[in-house]
């Protein structure tokens, strides 16, 4: 029995190729005829040209001697020759039209020519003249497995399956059919079962590896390149693909050796350093994933893949504008990439463009409806624009896609908190600590949760942790400074917004909150220093004009401080506590009614803001409205009932109006509340 070689192209991961060995008969007794002995010897040992030699001799001696062209044919398709070797088995078949064989390897060189087709119509003729020709029907399968008609395929191999029990190859083939139909369990039965034939056969291990991988049996897909590597120690798709399954485990260093070792074995593997990038990535090493990322797209310049994930690395450096360039051109290049789009639309959102990160992050739903990522980024960029409630529903539908998507429950308790839900933030970002415990903005976000509940002792130890977890980033020193304030620990505050300023010198945020923390100490013109230079870096900063104005009041600069308002006001025409500091400056120049009417908007705004109440209630005393001002007095010590200053307020009103008794109930209240009113 002669071999006969096809070589099948495994389209998977990085385009390895494999081959798989069919046998077929030449037909009984050929080699018993002159010069048809001596060239199938030497067809045996690859000798092929001189066994074409050999088949032109026999051919010269008795041209129409079928089995001397058959040879023939099978020599000329072991070169590569396939249509020489077509000619040949023409030539044979004309002279012996009923050789199941013949037509087997014609359709065969007609495969290698790409006639898939043709190749069809000549195993239809083997199997109609050989029914049970069982490799006929495994190669006939694999040909229509090129043409994608894969439920058709799988017939055949099951047909040489059953013809054949013991054909590897056939098994390989249908597990190959069942994964493109989607049926990766039964692709993995069938290499298992290919395995079992043949268990140094290298291909199986490769693609039962990769059908693993991409069910998410990530441990077996190891395994399966374990084997493989055992088996072909130099293989270095083996390893890269291993690694792809290590990062997929959470084993970043793991996957790194092995990418390192596909790299050392295959220098320009693109994939390699792309894989390699995503690994350090992961490990917070981007600028070594950059430089991986740099080096498969000067390998493959045309490698979307290695764009998006460059941009990744880039944004979490804060190139925002790099990273959009990036997306932009994995885009180009895979106009469909919806995680490219998904991507772009982070950018976006931290480059201040949150509608189109919204349009972008649409069309990643447009792409790819059930990609999770996608509605958590676009729920982010909702935030932004405080559409909040709009933001959680993403978030919903994020985590209802991907129950263990940390991010989501992180950025779904901010979301909360911004909407005054500081419990339900507070539940969300438990349970991304319980997903991952060493999620340092999930500790500082629930930390801003308890500041909102007033716990801010809380706060100050979930931000302790988060900077453990993450001591560069300078967010979370700026928290916890905000934290330290609000106990009256301002010199704390001011060594963080140091610390924040140190690792961020352009931090707009921390210049502002250190400069709060300084007018706490008395520092205003300190104070306003900081917020000049917090609106240097941010011309759009509301808060910082708002807090510059106040301390400009403190100092008596009760013009700069209305004029810092209006500027804060314009930015943010919502801003409560904008239209409360400016009227309390309008307060200090004697314009009473100007204070009223913009502390009339900031209750319109924040009902519950009890400063405005207490400052309202100031101004209209000043107008001799005594009635008024108690009732803005009591408004204020319903909301803060512990506002020391609005009893003792509170009393002078009603001594105006000669409620003596209900004046010294007041002031007692107060100086129980602060014994330092007592001389007041």
């Amino acid at each position: 029995m002669s071999k006969k070689c096809i070589l099948k192209l495994i389209a998977v991961a990085f385009g390895a190729i494999f081959a798989v060995s069919l046998a077929v008969s030449p037909g009984a007794n050929a080699e018993d005829a002159p010069f048809i002995k001596s060239g199938k010897a030497k067809f045996i040992q690859g000798h092929y040209r001189g066994a074409i030699a050999d088949y032109d001799r026999a051919i010269e001696l008795n041209p129409d001697y079928a089995y001397a062209y058959y040879y023939r044919g099978l020599a000329k398709s072991e070169l590569g020759d396939y249509e020489g070797a077509i000619a040949d088995f023409d030539r044979a078949i004309a002279r012996k039209p009923d050789d199941a064989d013949t037509y087997y390897n014609r359709g065969i060189a007609k495969g290698g020519l790409g006639d898939h087709n043709g190749a069809i119509a000549d195993y239809d003729r083997a199997i109609e003249l050989n029914p049970g020709l069982a490799l006929a029907y495994t190669v006939r399968g694999d040909a229509k497995f090129k043409l994608e008609d894969y439920h058709i395929a799988i017939a055949d191999f099951d047909r040489g399956i059953e013809n054949k029990p013991e054909d590897a190859d056939a098994y390989s083939n249908r597990g190959e059919a069942k994964s493109e139909l989607g049926d990766h369990e039964g692709a993995i039965a069938d290499y298992d079962r290919a395995i079992e034939g043949k268990p140094d056969d290298e291909g199986t291990y490769y693609v039962g590896g990769l059908v693993k991988r991409l069910i998410g049996d990530l441990r077996g897909a190891i395994a399966d390149f374990d084997k493989l590597i055992e088996l072909k120690p130099d293989f270095a798709y083996a390893y890269s693909n291993r690694g792809g399954a290590k990062s997929g485990l959470g084993d970043h260093n793991g996957a790194i050796a092995d990418y390192s070792r596909a790299i050392e074995l295959m220098p320009d593997s693109a994939n390699a350093y792309t894989g390699r990038g995503f690994a350090k990535s992961e490990l917070d090493d981007y600028y070594g994933a950059i430089a991986d990322f740099d080096r498969a797209i000067e390998l493959k310049p045309d490698l979307a893949l290695a764009y998006n994930n460059r941009g990744t690395a880039k944004s979490e450096l804060g190139d925002h504008r790099g990273a959009a360039t990036d997306f932009d051109r994995a885009i180009e290049l895979k106009p469909d990439f919806a995680y490219a789009y998904s991507n772009r639309g982070v950018a976006k959102s931290n480059l201040g463009d949150h509608r189109g990160a919204i349009a972008d992050c649409d069309k990643a739903i447009e792409l790819k409806p059930d990609l999770a990522l996608a509605y958590n980024n676009r729920g982010f960029a909702k935030s932004n624009l405080g559409d909040y409630r709009g933001a959680i529903a993403d978030y919903d539908r994020a985590i209802e896609l991907k129950p263990d998507l940390a991010l989501a429950y992180n950025n779904r308790g901010l979301a909360k908190s911004d909407l005054g839900d500081h419990r339900g933030a507070i539940a969300d970002c438990n349970r991304a600590i319980e997903l991952n415990p060493d999620n340092a903005k999930a500790y500082n976000n629930r930390g801003l949760a308890k500041r909102g509940l007033g716990d801010y002792r809380g706060a100050i130890a979930d931000f302790d942790r988060a900077i453990d977890l993450n001591p560069g980033n300078a967010k979370i020193y700026n928290n916890r400074g905000l934290a330290k304030s609000d106990l009256g620990n301002h010199r704390g505050a001011i060594a963080d917004g140091d610390k924040a300023i140190e690792l961020n010198p352009d931090n707009a945020k921390a210049y502002n909150n250190r400069g709060f923390a300084k007018g706490g100490l008395g520092d205003y013109r300190g104070a306003i220093a900081d917020f000049d230079r917090a609106i240097e870096l941010k011309p759009d900063l509301a808060v910082a004009y708002n807090n510059r104005g106040l301390a400009k009041s403190d100092l008596g600069d009760h013009r700069g401080a209305i004029a810092d308002g209006d500027k804060a006001i314009e930015l943010n025409p919502d801003n409560a506590k904008a239209y409360n500091n400016r009227g309390f400056a309008k307060g200090g120049l004697g314009d009473y009614r100007g204070a009223i009417a913009d502390f009339d908007r900031a209750i319109e705004l924040k009902p519950d803001l009890a400063l405005a109440y207490n400052n309202r209630g100031f101004a209209k005393h000043k107008l001799a409205d005594y009635y008024g001002a108690i009732a803005d007095y009591s408004r204020t010590i319903e909301l803060n009932p512990d506002n020391a200053d609005a009893y003792l307020l509170r009393g002078g009103a009603k001594s105006k109006l000669g409620d003596h008794d209900g004046a010294e109930a007041d002031r007692k209240r107060s100086i129980e509340l602060n014994p330092s009113l007592k001389d007041r």
